[in-house]
């Protein structure tokens, strides 16, 4: 099932420019792979190991930023993403402000965005739940098509309806994210 989307959600097109003010170690002129990783999200947990694939495979040529929810234990999540590939800088998302700059509100979703800071590509990792279909390996084949210098290939519904876990509501607890602790 789709995620809602949230009541005061703003989507953003691609092709807009989105605010990377909060972009650790910001290089101007690199394009940017950014992966929302929520530890107490099963999904998130689950497509770790293509995270891993992609941020190594990628990595010398975009920048690699993993956000967490600032309400999700920081330790946690860098002892689950590791430490070991330095081109990957994890952050915490105070109030949403990078998940609301790049339109996501679940988890895992991966934003691409180019060396203009333009949003390429915005969704899911995969058409399946837990990314093992190759040929739809959404998120891959953003990637490649940017560092190919291609545009970015027309994606469907499937690629762009996020799926997962939303972000709770700072108001009340969410009980899917709270039965998986």
């Amino acid at each position: 099932m789709p995620t809602p989307v949230p009541a005061n959600f703003v989507s953003n097109s691609v092709n807009s420019k989105v605010d990377v003010s909060w972009l650790e170690g910001y290089r101007a002129g690199k394009p940017a792979y950014i992966h929302f990783f929520n530890p107490d999200c099963p999904c998130s947990r689950f497509n770790l190991k293509h995270f891993r694939s992609l941020a190594s495979q990628f990595g010398n040529q975009v920048q690699v930023v993993a956000v967490i929810p600032a309400y999700a234990d920081l330790a946690r999540a860098q002892d689950m993403i590791g430490t070991d590939n330095p081109s990957v800088v994890i952050l915490q998302d105070h109030a949403d402000s990078i998940a609301s700059a790049c339109g996501v509100y679940a988890t895992p979703q991966a934003v691409v965005l180019d060396a203009d800071r333009r949003l390429f590509y915005r969704g899911n990792y995969n058409k399946s739940r837990y990314c093992t279909t190759k040929d739809s390996n959404y998120a891959e084949i953003a990637l490649t098509a940017l560092v190919a210098g291609k545009a970015a290939p027309p994606f469907g519904v499937l690629a762009t309806q996020p799926y997962g876990c939303q972000f709770p509501d700072a108001e009340k607890p969410n009980l899917f994210v709270s039965l998986f602790q």
